[in-house]
């Protein structure tokens, strides 16, 4: 259902309005030479003939590795820490035991369909629960490895 219109809309214009005029400027200088030129980034990173990416040479670029650092790995589960997000995350190789999954629910943890882990906020808190359960979790030690 379409909109009222107020009574100011429907009132005719008022016929006191000033005239106004526009003044050229000459165009400025930052528009001209190589700021008009396509920026490199849009086309992606300069490439080499056989496709290879041109890296700049900086020493003192920083590589950060990736985000992801699996902490404790079994035969049956991994747990480790993403650092984008800043969260600690449990990923099974098959649907845990029911036991564990109230375990998880009941400490905090949400399910990540689409990384397909249990995952909390990491703080100092959440760092030690999480050591702690996956030591639940794993069973005796001889399994675990970091």
């Amino acid at each position: 259902m379409p909109r009222k219109k107020s009574a100011a809309a429907d009132a005719a214009p008022d016929q006191t309005t000033t005239a106004t005029s526009a003044v050229a400027e000459p165009p400025s200088e930052r528009l001209s030479g190589a700021a008009m030129e396509r920026p490199a980034y849009i086309d992606g990173l300069p490439v080499n003939d056989d496709g290879s990416p041109i890296l700049p040479n900086n020493p003192e670029a920083k590589n950060w590795g990736p985000p992801y650092k699996a902490i404790i790995t079994t035969p049956t589960f991994e747990m480790g820490e993403n650092r984008r997000f800043r969260q600690r995350q449990f990923t099974f190789k098959e649907k845990p035991t029911a036991e564990v999954l109230a375990t998880l629910k009941e400490h905090g943890f949400v399910y990540r369909p689409a990384e397909k882990a249990w995952t909390i906020t990491a703080n100092p808190d959440t760092r030690k629960l999480t050591d702690e359960l996956a030591q639940e979790f794993g069973g005796p030690s001889e399994g675990i490895g970091r």
